[in-house]
């Protein structure tokens, strides 16, 4: 039986990441350049951010969590040519399929769907609407070849979906919003357009590689894998855009805090790359069994919680730092907000190390339940709380939902797979680091401090608490190097 492989790991985890973080570091270095007094301000983040919520949509939709059936099937299949081409292409036919229906039924509802939002420049649904829905099929397209070439590990290919997605992209944002339209208009026409080309190229050369498929049989078996997920993708959808929904009365905060956040989501996709490096490897481990193969499960968990807090600790003063020097309308003030959002993604890789038994084990019914009922808390408290502390209300609403998902998804996982884990590690260390970067958000409130003071302690308390946890680790480290 193979041991971990810290080496290889390393080496992957810093491809995946670094080819993950390409995207959204372009999207974060043109900002500066398309935001200004006579440019993109606050209100028209605050426009994008509305459109992005459509985009997700119909990205959850068209993908149907094919993601993550391809994540988890691709281990049945791939010593079958045959059965390979079938998953490849029905996978790919599949998105399309649900993509086409989802435009008609968008067509039929545009005007209910304008009536929706409070804002003068989002009622007229057509204008921006399907735009928003184009690219999010896209994004469902590229997303699978890049989970596809990930599991195979075909590192080359997975590197030029990853580029080609950030680069014509941008280029196309760009050209949108200089050469169509200064407005929210012209970056998701250039979004769609870019997204586009790219999509095309990944169908046209695996349905030439792979043959135009449909396999019913193998799509059923898919589905029903799928299903509760693409159920949890809504819901997932639902907690990541309800504090939105209800700040989009309050343009200029949304704007704000959709920066703020659109850094974040930046980290989350940096993260994604992390992830991918060891999902699979945690797999492989799982097919040879899970008792037998603990020991490296837990060795490469502990890794990716430590590389995750590692990131958001060295991200937060230098995003702070970015908005603070180089943007010039009121956006910058999401500098203030950094810390206390970067570090929801501890909860969030909790999340992901946990829930990888349950999407090993196939009991995905799970994430239904769980996340009923903490979309329903989330909505309530973002009810209550929003149109008091605004931000800080959105904030609190979705940490307290996050910190529920993990205490429930670890209870369910070690229900059905009993993992001797090092909680220290996984479970107290990361949340007690959460509870004291919010003291310090409280503390920077109520005594009026700079925010980099308090931006520099959190930072500390992260570090330390690595240092702390993995210190054998990391003299290892040190005398390897």
């Amino acid at each position: 039986m193979r041991s971990v492989n810290v080496k290889e790991h390393l080496k992957l985890s810093l491809i995946y990441t670094a080819v993950a973080a390409v995207p959204p570091v372009i999207q974060v270095l043109i900002q500066p350049v398309i935001e200004g007094n006579s440019r993109l301000n606050a209100i028209d983040f605050a426009h994008i951010g509305m459109a992005e919520m459509i985009t997700s949509l119909a990205f959850t939709i068209s993908l149907f969590s094919m993601g993550n059936a391809i994540s988890r099937f691709f281990y049945d299949v791939n010593d079958d040519r045959k059965g390979y081409n079938n998953l490849v292409s029905s996978v790919y036919s599949s998105i399309l399929l649900r993509g086409f229906f989802l435009i008609v039924l968008a067509f039929i509802f545009r005007n209910y769907i304008g009536n929706l939002f409070s804002q003068e420049g989002l009622r007229d649904f057509s204008t921006y609407g399907f735009a928003a829905i184009i690219t999010g099929i896209n994004r469902s397209v590229n997303i699978s070849a890049a989970t596809l070439y990930r599991n195979e590990k075909r590192v080359k290919a997975f590197i030029v979906v990853n580029l080609a997605t950030a680069l014509v992209r941008t280029g196309f944002q760009l050209i949108g919003l200089f050469y169509f339209e200064m407005s929210f208009l012209g970056y998701v026409y250039g979004s769609a357009i870019g997204s586009s080309v790219v999509s095309a190229g990944v169908l046209i050369y695996s349905y030439r590689k792979c043959g135009f498929l449909y396999n019913r049989n193998l799509m059923a078996s898919m589905n029903r894998f799928a299903w509760p997920l693409f159920q949890y993708g809504l819901l997932s959808w639902g907690l990541t855009f309800a504090d939105k929904y209800f700040l989009e009365k309050f343009p200029s905060d949304l704007g704000i805090y959709f920066t703020a956040v659109n850094f974040a989501m930046g980290m989350q996709i940096i993260m994604q790359g992390l992830q991918g490096a060891t999902q699979p490897e945690i797999f492989r481990y799982m097919k040879e069994g899970i008792r037998v193969r603990e020991e490296e499960i837990k060795s490469m968990s502990n890794m990716l919680m430590a590389q995750s807090q590692a990131l958001i600790a060295l991200a937060i003063i230098p995003v702070m730092l970015y908005l603070t020097f180089f943007y010039e309308t009121d956006v910058r003030f999401a500098s203030a907000f950094i810390a206390l959002i970067f570090i929801r993604y501890l909860p969030r890789t909790q999340y992901v190390i946990f829930s990888l038994v349950v999407y090993y084990e196939k009991k995905t019914r799970f994430f239904l339940y769980l996340n009923l009922v903490t979309l329903s808390l989330n909505v309530i408290l973002n009810f209550l709380l929003i149109p008091y502390l605004m931000i800080y209300g959105a904030v609190i609403s979705i940490m307290v939902s996050d910190i529920l998902q993990v205490i429930g998804v670890y209870f369910y996982a070690q229900r059905i797979a009993p993992i001797r884990w090092n909680l220290w590690k996984l479970m107290y260390s990361p949340l007690v680091c959460v509870s004291a970067i919010i003291l310090f958000e409280i503390i920077k409130e109520f005594y009026g401090l700079n925010q980099y003071i308090t931006a520099s302690a959190s930072v500390t308390v992260l570090l330390v608490s690595l240092v702390l946890l993995y210190r054998r680790e990391i003299a290892g480290l040190f005398r390897k190097i």
